[in-house]
This record gives C-alpha cells, sequence and structure tokens, in this order.
C-alpha cells in the first residue's frame, strides 16, 4: 500500500530504501555513534550508565533478529501480486 507523492508533474519517484543486510548494518553504526556521543558528552554516572545499557539492549536486538523484515516480506509479496 504504498503511496507516491509526484512533485511538478514527475512522474518518477527515485527509491530510496536500503534494500537486503545493509539496514542492519546501518542500524548499528547509527547506534554506535549515538553510544560515542553519549559517552563523550555525559558526565560519568548513573545515567551514563543507563543510557549504554539501553543502548547496548537496542544493538543486541538488531544482532538478534533476521536479515529480513517482515515488512520486506510483504513488501516483495506485494511486488509479485500475492
Amino acid at each position: 500500500m504504498h503511496q507516491r507523492l509526484f512533485l511538478g508533474g514527475c512522474s518518477e519517484v527515485p527509491e530510496m530504501q536500503v534494500k537486503g543486510g545493509k539496514r542492519k548494518w546501518i542500524a548499528l553504526a547509527g547506534l554506535a555513534i549515538l553510544a560515542g556521543l553519549a559517552w563523550s558528552t555525559m558526565d560519568a554516572g548513573k545515567f551514563r550508565i543507563l543510557v549504554m545499557v539501553l543502548l547496548g539492549g537496542f544493538a543486541l536486538r538488531v544482532l538478534l533478529t533476521r536479515g529480513r523484515s517482515q515488512y520486506d516480506e510483504a513488501e516483495r509479496a506485494e511486488e509479485q501480486g500475492l
């Protein structure tokens, strides 16, 4: 159920989706950047440890998921007309 937005009479919209296993690595890189920023900007203490534990939990969740998400599978079925 994708809706395409047609701007200025242009009938083609470029695809801006990350396909395959690249999505996992982009998510992990984003979490690593957030962890680095949190480490460098927060004072040592309970809150910084809490932030690191939360970001580590998110990273673990990303690592334990399959390569393709349910949204990828639904989109593929939609493209095949199922």
